[in-house]
């Protein structure tokens, strides 16, 4: 054995540390010039080659982006399955400091073998902030490793992001008349959704020439290319406050212009002047007929006597809502039927093709709770414009008409173990070897609940099943649709036949957002608050609305789904800012509770704005509530107190205010009538001594 001298230990630990300094020095060296090549897993090397090293867009955009991709491992890369290769992107700033570590992921179109290539073309989100931009491609295993640790990659391109430009864009909210529409929240999530909204509506509006005139509207989103009514609809909450009455208008009455003679009104229109109708579903006429109802509110009843093609916009109302009762009418219950689809959908159950939205003489007929709930709200508003008419007796039938609706799907739909309305009855000899009264369905649900079908008990069931069937099944927000799905091949048609895909169990905000609308309309405001900021987080991460996500908020389907962004607009305008407006009516019902907010909302439909700044002081415990309109008339203020079982005082410009309570499960109010002629309401909580 060797025995080491004193003098050669230290010549050792000195040539030890002399050799650290310099593969250090070596490392730093390489990194900050790009050239170190870190050891890797050979069975996982790869080159990516962008076609263009910079591009230029606007925020929330798409941009397309062309890579080359070539394996230059030892393996075969598998486009799927559990070691499935992706493509995905790291974004930092011009500085290459990390922005956002996660991003989209790009599953490969093939296998891809040792030493080949593969070009791919990727339709990238931009971000939601304007400014300069690196991105960073890599290549993964999903939950297994990247290719390359952050900083390493070679693929390197710089994205310059511009603003999208509208009226009001750069303007912070105030409390005057303004043309515009924006708000300002102590919500960060909510001001980002709201940019989100925007630049949805933007990416969907079209004009062009139809039947009736110049057609202005939206399009459902990047996939679809025609104005369809059900979603038409739904875009109305957020399309109100940001385009002319030529959008509110035109594209229904073009709808009507195509109605039937038996009443029936198509499913979509083109610019071309092509039409379809989706014979599976029981609801765009009672689509059309919420529509109408919502336009009239926001520029008045005249507009309902207006004609198209020779007869007035209220008979063919009338008309439509007719023919579903003529038509669509199962007798021995008392109920609409439709095909046997998931809950609203309007894909059946028997058909893997294009027939799939279409009845014929192999239809599963059955009568599902979302119909029954759309008509049953459609009778009740166009019983409430015959009433503007001055028509009592039209009003009266619809009334009645919706009364039997409602009882028969109290009667035959409502499920009271379970606490909410079943998806469907069968109206044939159909059977599941399973019991479809465990499906929660979402949809007609929650239209239950906002048509008024579903009273309060009702209402306040149906949302706890949302949230329970939520918790139990792990879905990243309220917005499961059907929950559990339908179990594996169920339905044939490829969007439905695994379970939660599609309106199979998918997440679909077009509802969701709906729910979280209902939640604050019956007195859960801070649920609501919480089931909205998990929807919103979701589409902040995807940089998007897209049509639906899997239970993991992953987006799917169509992208810039924009009747999502018309029911977000509803649950963050009118339910959270709580702004119910119209050509003859406005009340504000803040519920920000311990938030604060700015919104100055404009109209352009009928030159109406609306405007307050909320505050909470925590310190003192007070409320400060300015509010300022150019609407002429008195309505009724409503703000949600976000103390229990306190004491406070109120004060309107400085003098005492006489005001009144009320309660509604959660929620506790105090309100008052008055004039919108710039105010200033203060809230101040007592001490516990006083």
């Amino acid at each position: 054995m060797l025995i080491l001298t004193s003098i050669m230990k230290k010549r050792i630990i000195i040539f030890s540390i002399v050799l650290a300094i310099a593969v250090i020095a070596l490392f730093i060296f390489f990194r900050l010039h790009g050239t170190y090549d870190r050891p890797k897993n050979q069975e996982f090397l790869g080159r990516i080659e962008p076609e263009k090293d910079h591009h230029r867009t606007q925020e929330g955009e798409r941009v397309t982006i062309s890579l080359e991709i070539e394996n230059q491992g030892i393996i075969e890369w598998p486009a799927s399955g559990s070691s499935a290769v992706s493509l995905s992107y790291h974004l930092l700033s011009p500085q290459k400091d990390m922005i956002r570590f996660e991003n989209q992921r790009f599953p490969l179109p093939q296998n891809v073998k040792p030493g080949r290539k593969l070009n791919m073309n990727i339709a990238l989100r931009a971000p939601l902030y304007p400014g300069d931009y690196l991105i960073e491609f890599d290549l993964l295993v999903e939950g297994k490793f990247w290719f390359n640790d952050p900083g390493d990659s070679s693929a390197l391109i710089s994205l310059v992001v511009e603003p999208w430009d509208w009226p009001g864009r750069e303007k912070i909210p105030d409390l005057v008349y303004g043309k515009y529409t924006g708000i300002l929240s102590s919500i960060e999530e909510f001001n980002q959704i709201f940019k989100l909204i925007r630049i949805t509506l933007e990416k969907n509006k079209v004009v062009f020439s139809g039947k009736t005139g110049s057609i202005h509207g939206f399009s459902p989103g990047s996939d679809y290319h025609q104005i369809w009514l059900r979603d038409a609809n739904t875009i109305i909450p957020a399309s109100r406050y940001f385009y002319s009455r030529d959008y509110l208008i035109s594209w229904l009455e073009e709808h009507l212009f195509f109605q039937k003679e038996s009443g029936s009104l198509e499913d979509w229109f083109d610019s071309t002047g092509n039409t379809d109708k989706n014979t599976t579903e029981t609801d765009q006429e009672a689509s059309a007929v919420q529509s109408a109802y919502q336009i009239c509110r926001l520029i008045g009843k005249n507009w309902l006597n207006k004609n198209i093609n020779g007869k007035p916009i209220i008979k063919r109302l009338d008309a439509a809502l007719d023919f579903v009762l003529h038509t669509r009418l199962a007798a021995e219950y008392g109920l609409l039927k439709g095909a046997h689809t998931i809950d609203w959908g309007d894909v059946d159950i028997i058909d893997s093709d294009e027939k799939a939205v279409y009845t014929d003489e192999r239809t599963h007929w059955t009568s599902d709770i979302y119909d029954q709930s759309m008509f049953f709200h459609a009778c009740m508003q166009l019983a409430e414009m015959w009433d503007m008419l001055e028509k009592k007796q039209n009003a009266e039938k619809w009334i009645q008409t919706a009364h039997s609706i409602g009882s028969a799907a109290d009667q035959w739909l409502w499920n009271d173990p379970k606490g909410f309305y079943r998806v469907h009855i069968h109206l044939d000899d159909f059977k599941h070897s399973f019991d479809e009264d465990e499906l929660f369905a979402l949809g007609g649900n929650t239209q239950a609940i906002l048509s008024g079908l579903a009273g309060p008990e009702k209402a306040q069931r149906i949302i706890n099943a949302a949230r329970e069937r939520q918790k139990a099944l792990g879905i990243s927000t309220i917005s499961g649709t059907l929950l559990p799905p339908y179990p594996e091949n169920t339905f044939t048609h490829p969007l439905l036949d695994e379970p939660f895909e599609y309106q199979n169990g998918a997440q679909w905000d077009w509802f969701g957002a709906r729910l979280v609308y209902a939640m604050y309309e019956n007195g859960f405001s801070p649920l609501a608050r919480e089931k909205m900021i998990e929807i919103i987080q979701k589409n902040l991460s995807n940089l998007g609305f897209f049509e639906w996500d899997d239970p993991n908020g992953t987006g799917r389907g169509s992208d810039y789904f924009t009747g999502s962004a018309g029911m977000m607009s509803l649950a963050l305008f009118d339910g959270y800012f709580g702004v119910k407006s119209g050509k003859d009516f406005l009340n504000l019902e803040p519920k920000l509770g311990k938030d604060n907010g700015r919104i100055h909302l404009y109209i352009p439909g009928n030159d109406i704005f609306i405007a307050y700044d909320y505050n909470y002081f925590p310190e003192t415990e007070k409320i400060t509530f300015q509010y300022n309109s150019n609407f002429n008339s008195t309505g009724m203020v409503k703000i949600l107190i976000p103390w229990k079982d306190a004491k406070f005082d109120v004060t309107r410009d400085g003098y005492p205010l006489d005001h009144q309570f009320t309660s509604l499960n959660q929620d506790t109010y105090i309100f008052f009538v008055s004039d919108y002629k710039d105010h200033t309401v203060e809230i101040l909580r007592r001490k516990k001594t006083e």
